[in-house]
């Protein structure tokens, strides 16, 4: 009687078990599904809203776009007005002017259109890179929602008028090129990539490394990527008279912040540490061999011809090299990690790695799925990690829910939000006082530059990262005084007034003193204390 009980004690607790990993693996599933509508609203919400600037930056591409547009070019002297910092490489301002001045539009929606598309393109790629290595699609499609889902950075950047975004779908389409053994044309697309945004290295030093030993492959790959790059700052150098490098290089060096370190840190730990520790330990199972083109793997050979078996072995590998392509890529991202310790910072430093993270789980996962014991290993990591970040969703759905809403309904009076430069909160501005500053004549200088773009105005001068390159002793402030005691501006609108302390501004002692001395107090509108010069 007692065995009889235990045997049903037994088989309950074993029936409960497999529901319970039923239910873990369709939960994994549906929040997934779930928080691919966060995405879809929140790209929704933002390409909707034109003259919205959602992040810090907006702004500044968004006033090159339009240079671009214009027939103006880019990466301008620094040493006369207006001053406007070229952050990144030409490809993302090219295409977004060019597609300005073919559509008539010069709000930020043409630029959010193709951050998105760039994005669900390299999404796209890594899903057939998944299948061929797997012959699964689903494993690839577990990818991209893990890509697109997993810790809101895809989700956050992806629908933003950011060169980011398109930079990672070139690289992801790369890669997946490289997967299947195309290498020149995964170098074109690498070369694209760097073009967009000069940091995104990592993914042909990954192929480069997974190309060796295969020296004549290497070769061609490194003369596509690395003479591209060369003849194109070269010319790039040649075109603006030398101010390109000081543009995307020198500028762009800011200094180490452990403030800003600590901060995003622990913002990574939260949503990417258990997805990024579970793709690190799936390094322990055993990569899959290198396969042709239709899938099927290599054959090892026979021992007796050990030396030449393995000598073909390693040109197979380079051919195809499979799961260890984006295991390089993997550990390539994550040494990156440090550069978030400067100022200027921000999540869009890990948008690889989670690529990355999404690539590895979604391989292991498929591995683990051959292994019955290991089976609810997956589901359980990516269920965790999934359920982190439901504050962080619920929040974003929040956001994307009221921007939908003030369309549907817009509110009386009608507002913008800009980006404010003392907290996370937007700056909301009456829509009257954008279109006041859009018709006054002349010159606009003002400490948000979201305020000037949305008004049509050139950014006349961007304070905050002019300020930071005077600090480090980049850049000489003297063009800004000389055209500020010129009274060159015929208004000066700030977020805070010039009669209070310049501690905590966008301005420097010099700048806030030759303010002072050749402009006059205007009023205060909509949050922006006004100016005008003297005499006016």
């Amino acid at each position: 009687m007692r065995d009889e009980r235990r045997a049903a004690g037994v088989t309950a607790t074993l029936w409960l078990l497999v529901a319970g990993l039923g239910m873990m693996r369709l939960l994994y599933r549906l929040r997934i599904g779930m928080y691919l509508l966060p995405f879809a609203m929140c790209a929704a919400g933002r390409l909707a809203r034109p003259a919205d600037e959602f992040t810090y930056g907006e702004s500044w591409l968004l006033d090159g776009a339009r240079q671009v547009a214009q027939g103006a070019g880019l990466y301008a002297p620094a040493n006369q007005v207006p001053l406007m910092h070229v952050a990144y490489t030409p490809l993302y301002y090219a295409v977004v002017g060019g597609l300005q001045r073919a559509f008539g539009d010069g709000g930020y929606t043409v630029g959010r259109w193709v951050s998105l598309i760039g994005t669900l393109v390299g999404a796209s790629a890594l899903a057939w890179s998944m299948q061929r290595l797997t012959a699964r699609w689903s494993v690839g499609l577990l990818a991209v929602g893990l890509f697109l889902t997993q810790n809101l950075t895809t989700l956050l950047w992806a629908p933003l008028h950011r060169v980011d975004p398109l930079a990672l779908g070139l690289t992801l389409v790369g890669l997946a090129l490289a997967t299947a053994g195309r290498f020149s044309l995964a170098g074109v697309f690498f070369l694209l990539a760097l073009m967009t945004k000069q940091t995104y290295v990592v993914a042909p030093l990954a192929v480069a490394g997974a190309l060796w030993p295969c020296k004549a492959r290497l070769l061609r790959f490194a003369a596509i990527v690395v003479g591209g790059s060369v003849v194109g700052v070269g010319l790039a150098q040649w075109l603006t008279r030398g101010w390109f490098l000081w543009h995307t290089l020198a500028a762009n060096n800011n200094e180490p912040d452990l403030t800003t370190f600590s901060a995003l840190m622990g913002s990574f730990m939260q949503f990417n540490g258990l997805p990024v520790l579970a793709a690190l330990v799936s390094f322990v199972l055993p990569a899959r061999p290198p396969v042709r083109p239709h899938g099927r793997t290599y054959p090892t050979g026979s021992p007796g011809n050990a030396a030449p078996q393995a000598r073909q072995q390693d040109t197979r590998q380079a051919a195809f090299p499979g799961e260890r392509l984006w295991r390089l890529y993997l550990v390539g991202t994550l040494l990156t990690l440090p550069t978030i310790a400067k100022l200027g910072a921000s999540s869009n430093y890990w948008l690889e790695l989670t690529a990355a993270s999404a690539a590895a789980l979604a391989l292991a996962s498929h591995r683990l799925a051959a292994w019955p014991l290991a089976r609810p290993l997956a589901p359980t990591i990516v269920a965790g990690a999934l359920l982190v970040a439901v504050p962080g969703y619920q929040a974003t759905a929040v956001e994307a829910a009221a921007n939908l809403s003030d369309l549907i309904q817009p509110t009386q009076p009608r507002y913008l939000s800009l980006v404010a430069d003392i907290g996370a909160a937007p700056y909301r501005v009456e829509a009257h006082f954008i279109d006041k500053i859009a018709h006054e004549p002349g010159d606009l200088l003002t400490d948000n530059s979201g305020l000037a773009v949305a008004a049509g105005k050139r950014v006349e001068y961007e304070f905050q990262i002019f300020q930071l390159l005077h600090v480090e002793g980049l850049w000489s402030e003297q063009p800004i005084l000389d055209a500020i005691n010129a009274r060159r501006f015929s208004l000066v609108a700030l977020m805070h007034p010039l009669d209070g302390p310049a501690l905590g501004t966008r301005w420097t002692p010099a700048v806030h003193k030759a303010l002072n001395s050749a402009y006059t107090p205007a009023g205060v509108e909509a949050g922006f204390w006004l100016y005008r010069p003297r005499g006016y």
